[in-house]
C-alpha cells in the first residue's frame, strides 16, 4: 500500500533549500511545524521549508535503527532547516557540482544550528552523539547532497563550546 503523503513529499523535496538567517525578533511568530510519517520516504527526514506551512517528512522505519538520541538529532536537524529558511530553489539549475555544493552547505548549516539549539536547550549530549555518529561514518557520503561523516563530525564539534579537554576525550586527538 502506497502511503499518499510520499509522493508529495518527494515532490516537495525536490524543490525544497537557501540560506537565510532566521528573521529578526519583530517578525511574527513562525508557523507551527508539522511532523508527518512517510513509510515510501527513501531518507530518514527532509524539511519541506514553506512560510505558512512548514513539514518535516519522516521515515519511522528508517528512524527505528537509530537510537532516542539520533532520532532526536536528526529532527533537530531537520527543524534547523526550517528555520534558516533552506528550500532547493537556488540550488536548481546551477549545475551538478555547484548544486551539490550548496546543499551540502546547508546540510552543514543545519547540523550546526541544531547542535547549538540542543546545547542551549541542555541537550548537548544528544549534538556530542550526533558527532560520534558521523565520525564513526568517516568518509562516507549517504548521497551527493550530503557531506562525509568525518566533514559533519568535525563541524558539529566546532558548533559546540568546546573546551580542548574536552575535545580530546570525544574526538580521541591529542
Amino acid at each position: 500500500m502506497s502511503c499518499p503523503v510520499s509522493a508529495a513529499a518527494a515532490a516537495l523535496a525536490l524543490l525544497s533549500t537557501v540560506t537565510v538567517r532566521a528573521a529578526p525578533s519583530s517578525a511574527r511568530a513562525p508557523a507551527p511545524v508539522r511532523e508527518i510519517a512517510d513509510l515510501m520516504l527513501p531518507d530518514v527526514a527532509v524539511a519541506v521549508y514553506d512560510s505558512t506551512s512548514p513539514i518535516i517528512f519522516y521515515n519511522p522505519h528508517h528512524m527505528a535503527a537509530f537510537g532516542p538520541a539520533m532520532r532526536h538529532f536528526f529532527l533537530a536537524h531537520e527543524h534547523a532547516h526550517i528555520e534558516l529558511k533552506h528550500t532547493r530553489a537556488n540550488a536548481l539549475g546551477s549545475g551538478t557540482a555547484a548544486e551539490d555544493r550548496t546543499l551540502q552547505q546547508h546540510e552543514l548549516q543545519a547540523d550546526c544550528l541544531a547542535a547549538e539549539r540542543l546545547e542551549a536547550t541542555g541537550q548537548r549530549a544528544v549534538a556530542l552523539e550526533a558527532m560520534r555518529y558521523f565520525a564513526r561514518q568517516r568518509g562516507k557520503h549517504f548521497d551527493d547532497e550530503h557531506p562525509a561523516g568525518t566533514v559533519r563530525a568535525r563541524n558539529i564539534l566546532r558548533c559546540l563550546d568546546q573546551d580542548e579537554a574536552e575535545t580530546e576525550q570525544v574526538t580521541g586527538a591529542r
